[in-house]
C-alpha cells in the first residue's frame, strides 16, 4: 500500500506535460490516501466504499463511477467532500493528540499525545514508520523536529524534555531534567544547535541540542509559559505566557531584546517568515504585532479558543486552530485585514496545526484522537456549515400541526426549524442572559415559551420570532421547565427556588391562585390534557400533583430514591410517566397513587419522557445516548434508536404520533419514524445501509450477519449520518446515504458492481 501511494506521488511530481494526466495522478493519490483505512482492510471496498465517498469533482470518481452499478449514493450538507480538503486521517493514538510537527523535508510527521506516546508517520502513505516512542513521563504535550532531520524533542506533563535520535531508524532516548512542571512547548533553533522549552514553572530553558546540556534559564514571566519559538535567523527567541505578555530574548545572552509586548496571547506564538511580525493567540483571536515598533497591526477574530498558530513558510498565510476547526488566514497587503477559509471535520477541540514545509498541506491534531492532513491548495470554496446551536441542546418541542420544531440551548438562544427540511425558519430568538433550560409551543402554534437560567420566562411570536411583551419575572432562582396548558391560556414555570408559577398568557401576569410550593428544587412540570391537574418533579425524588382550580395537593407527594428529571401525562389523564436518575421510567396510576409499570433498560439517567398523543407509545431519552420507545399499555420495550453520541436531554412526539424528536448534548436534533422503528423484526425489510448507525462505532464498518464487511464510512462523516429510522437530522452537517436504484451489491456478490 505504501509503495503504491509513493509511486503515484513520484509520478505526480515528475515532469508530466499533460495537465489532465497530472490532475488524475493527484486525484488518485488523494483517493488512495484518504480511503486507505477501507482499501487496506478489503480490496472490494475500493469500489463499494472508497469510490462512492470520493470527491465528486475528482477525475477518479468521474471516470470509475460510470463503470459501476449497485453502489450507495452519498449526499452531504454543510460538510466538505471526502478526499477534497481532507487528504488523510491518521488514527492510532489512544487519547487526545496535543501537538504535531513536520520534518524539514516534509516526509515525516511527529505527534504527541495525552496517551504518553510520540508517533512518527509517513506523510505519503499514512503509516507509522517507528514503534510508538514512550518517555514514561506522562502525557506528551509538545513535539518538534530538528532541522537536521536527526532528532525529535517532546515536552511532557512531568516537566521532563525527551529527545529521540531517529536518524537511520535509531530510537535512543535522552531525558533532559530542568523544569519542575509541565513543558508546554519545545522548539529547535534554525541551525539545530539549540533546543528551547517553555513550562508552567514560568521559565524557558535553552539546551545544547547535541549534548543535552542546559545552557541558560530565562526568567521574567510571572505565570505559565505556553509557547516558545525562534526567529527565522535564530538570533532571538520569543515566548508567550498567560501573564499577558510576549517577551523577546537574545539567544546567546538570555537578556531581553526589547520591552515586553503587553496584552499578548496565551497558548501559541510564531514569527512571520521575514521576521518582521509576530503572531500570538488570545482566547478567540489572533493578534499580529510589528516587532520593530511593538504596534499591533491586525486582530483576526475567530470562534473558539486559539491554541495553535503557524505561519506559512515563505508566505503571507497562517493557520490557527479555533475550537473544533482549523482556519487558514491570508493576510492582505497592508496586514490589517485577512480573508480566511475554515477546515472542518474534527469532532472535538483542535490543539495543534502546522503547515508542511512546501506549504501544500496542513496537519492538525485534536482531542478526538485523530490527526488530519488537509490539502492547503484544493482550490475548492470552503463549505459553510448549516445553521445549528453553538452549545448543548437542553429542550425540544414540536408544534401541534407538526410543521416546526423549537429548540433551546446553553448558547442562550431559541431556534425554530422546519420539521420537514431542517431549515431555520426565523433568525435565532435571542434576549435571555443565561442558558435556555426549557421551551414549549402553545397548542395553536402561535407562541413559543422559553425558561432560562437568568430567572425569566419569555414569550416569542412563532412566525416572526419577535419577542412578545416583557420578560416574566418573579422566580428567585433559575427556571428549569415551562409548559402550556391544554387550551393555551396559561403557562406554568418550575424553578430552582422550589416553586411553580402559573402565568396568564393574555396579561403576562401570575394567576390569582397561590404559588405552588415544592419541598425541593422543581425540575419538571406538565399540565394534564383535561386541564384539571398539574404535576411537577423535584430534586429529592418527589412527584407533586395539584388541582389547578384550588391549588391543593391531590395526594401526599411520593418520594423515590432518585431525582425526578421529567414527567408527562397520559392523554386521558389517568396516568403519568416519570423519568429519573435511577436509569428507569415509571408509569403511575393516579386513582391508586401507585406505580404500575417499571420501564427498565437504559444504562444512564432517563432525562426526558413523553407520552404520544394517541396513547400508544412512551418515549424516553437517556444519558446513555439512546432514545427508547415503549408500549404504553404493557410497558414492553419496542425499539432502541441509536445515532446520538452524547446524552439526550429532551424528547417530544409529533401530535399524530408518527414521529418522535430528540435533542442532545452534542447540539444535534433528530426526528425518528416511530412506526418503522416499532415494527416487529420479522416485518422489517432488511436495509443494510439504513442499519449503518448501529454499527458505525465499530471502526466505521457495517458488518453483515455473517461478519462480511458491507460498507465503510470515512471518519469525518460518522457523526453526521442520518441513522436508521432517522428521517431528519438538524446539525451543522448532515450526511445522507442511500442504496441506488439498482440495489446494493455487497458481500459475496460485490463483483456484480463492475459493468465493464
Amino acid at each position: 500500500m505504501a509503495a503504491s501511494t509513493s509511486l503515484v506521488c513520484q509520478l505526480t511530481l515528475s515532469q508530466v506535460e499533460d495537465p489532465i494526466l497530472l490532475q488524475f495522478l493527484r486525484d488518485a493519490n488523494s483517493f488512495v490516501a484518504s480511503s486507505r483505512e477501507a482499501i487496506e482492510r478489503s480490496a472490494p471496498h475500493i469500489y463499494l466504499s472508497a469510490l462512492p465517498f470520493a470527491a465528486k469533482t475528482s477525475l477518479v470518481y468521474q471516470d470509475f463511477s460510470l463503470r459501476c452499478t449497485g453502489l450507495i449514493s452519498v449526499e452531504t450538507f454543510g460538510i466538505g467532500q471526502h478526499g477534497g480538503s481532507v487528504f488523510m486521517t491518521l488514527t492510532g493514538h489512544g487519547g487526545p493528540i496535543l501537538s504535531v510537527a513536520y520534518s524539514p523535508d516534509g516526509l515525516l510527521l511527529v505527534s504527541g499525545s495525552d496517551d504518553g506516546t510520540v508517533r512518527v508517520w509517513d506523510t505519503l502513505a499514512g503509516d507509522e514508520v517507528l514503534s510508538p516512542l514512550r518517555s514514561g513521563d506522562g502525557g506528551v504535550v509538545s513535539v518538534d523536529f530538528a532541522r537536521n532531520n536527526k532528532w525529535i524533542a517532546a515536552g511532557t506533563e512531568s516537566g521532563a524534555v525527551c529527545i529521540w535520535n531517529v536518524a537511520q531508524g535509531q530510537t535512543s532516548l535522552q531525558r533532559l531534567i530542568g523544569h519542575n512542571k509541565c513543558v508546554n512547548s519545545v522548539a529547535y533553533s534554525p541551525d539545530s544547535s539549540q533546543l528551547a522549552s517553555a513550562s508552567n514553572d514560568k521559565t524557558i530553558c535553552l539546551w545544547n541540542a547535541e549534548t543535552g546540556k542546559q545552557l541558560i534559564v530565562l526568567n521574567g514571566h510571572t505565570n505559565s509559559v505556553y509557547g516558545v519559538t525562534f526567529s527565522p535567523t535564530g538570533e532571538n527567541l520569543a515566548s508567550i505566557s498567560s501573564d499577558g505578555t510576549i517577551r523577546v530574548w537574545h539567544r546567546i545572552t538570555g537578556q531581553a531584546a526589547r520591552e515586553p509586548i503587553v496584552n499578548g496571547g496565551c497558548y501559541s506564538i510564531d514569527y512571520s517568515p521575514d521576521g518582521e511580525m509576530i503572531a500570538g493567540g488570545l482566547f478567540n483571536s489572533v493578534k499580529i504585532w510589528r516587532l520593530q515598533t511593538g504596534e499591533m497591526i491586525a486582530e483576526l477574530q475567530g470562534a473558539g479558543m486559539v491554541r495553535s498558530i503557524r505561519f506559512l513558510p515563505g508566505g503571507r498565510s497562517l493557520v490557527a486552530t479555533h475550537g473544533q476547526h482549523v482556519r487558514v488566514w491570508t493576510l492582505q497587503s497592508e496586514s490589517t485585514d485577512a480573508s480566511w477559509i475554515d477546515l472542518r471535520g474534527h469532532s472535538n477541540s483542535v490543539y495543534s496545526a502546522a503547515f508542511s514545509p512546501d506549504g501544500l498541506y496542513i496537519a492538525s491534531a485534536s482531542e478526538d484522537g485523530t490527526i488530519r492532513i488537509w490539502s492547503a491548495v484544493t482550490g475548492q470554496p470552503a463549505v459553510q456549515p448549516l445553521p445549528a446551536h453553538e452549545s448543548h441542546i437542553t429542550s425540544v418541542a414540536v408544534s401541534r400541526d407538526g410543521t416546526f420544531i423549537v429548540s433551546g440551548s446553553w448558547d442562550e438562544s431559541v431556534r425554530v426549524w422546519n420539521a420537514c427540511t431542517g431549515d431555520e425558519q426565523v433568525p435565532p430568538l435571542c434576549g435571555h442572559k443565561g442558558w435556555i433550560m426549557s421551551v414549549a409551543v402553545s397548542p395553536d402554534g402561535r407562541l413559543i415559551a422559553s425558561g432560562s437560567w437568568d430567572r425569566t420566562v419569555r414569550l416569542w411570536d412563532a412566525q416572526s420570532g419577535a419577542a412578545v411583551g416583557e420578560p416574566m419575572r418573579g422566580h428567585t432562582d433559575n427556571i428549569r421547565a415551562v409548559s402550556f396548558s391544554h387550551d393555551g391560556g396559561w403557562l406554568a414555570s418550575a424553578s430552582g427556588d422550589g416553586t411553580l408559577r402559573m402565568w396568564d398568557i393574555a396579561t403576562l401576569q401570575t394567576l390569582a391562585v397561590s404559588t405552588l410550593r415544592c419541598h425541593d428544587i422543581a425540575l419538571t412540570v406538565a399540565f394534564a390534557p383535561n386541564g384539571s391537574l398539574i404535576v411537577a418533579g423535584g430534586e429529592r425524588g418527589c412527584i407533586y400533583l395539584w388541582r389547578i382550580d384550588t391549588s391543593e395537593l391531590v395526594q401526599t407527594p411520593c418520594r423515590l430514591n432518585t431525582r425526578i428529571l421529567s414527567v408527562a401525562f397520559s392523554p386521558d389523564t389517568t396516568h403519568i410517566v416519570s423519568g429519573g436518575t435511577d436509569n428507569a421510567a415509571r408509569i403511575w396510576e393516579l386513582s391508586t397513587d401507585s406505580s404500575v409499570l417499571f420501564l427498565q433498560g437504559h444504562t444512564g439517567s432517563v432525562c426526558s419522557v413523553a407520552w404520544s398523543f394517541d396513547g400508544r407509545f412512551i418515549g424516553t431519552g437517556s444519558e446513555d445516548c439512546t432514545v427508547r420507545l415503549w408500549d404504553a399499555v404493557t410497558g414492553a420495550m419496542l425499539a432502541t434508536l441509536h445515532g446520538h453520541t452524547e446524552e439526550i436531554n429532551s424528547v417530544a412526539f409529533t401530535f399524530d404520533g408518527k414521529f418522535i424528536v430528540s435533542g442532545s448534548h452534542e447540539t444535534m436534533i433528530r426526528k425518528w419514524d416511530v412506526d418503522a422503528a416499532c415494527k416487529p423484526a420479522l416485518e422489517r425489510v432488511h436495509d443494510s445501509v439504513g442499519a449503518l448507525a448501529s454499527v458505525a462505532s465499530n471502526n466505521g464498518w457495517l458488518v453483515g450477519s455473517s461478519s462480511q464487511l458491507l460498507l465503510w464510512v470515512p471518519f469525518e462523516y460518522r457523526e453526521y449520518l442520518q441513522a436508521v429510522y432517522c428521517t431528519l437530522l438538524i446539525d451543522r452537517s448532515r450526511v445522507v446515504i442511500r442504496a441506488g436504484d439498482s440495489g446494493l451489491h455487497a458481500g459475496p456478490d460485490w463483483t456484480a458492481c463492475w459493468t465493464d
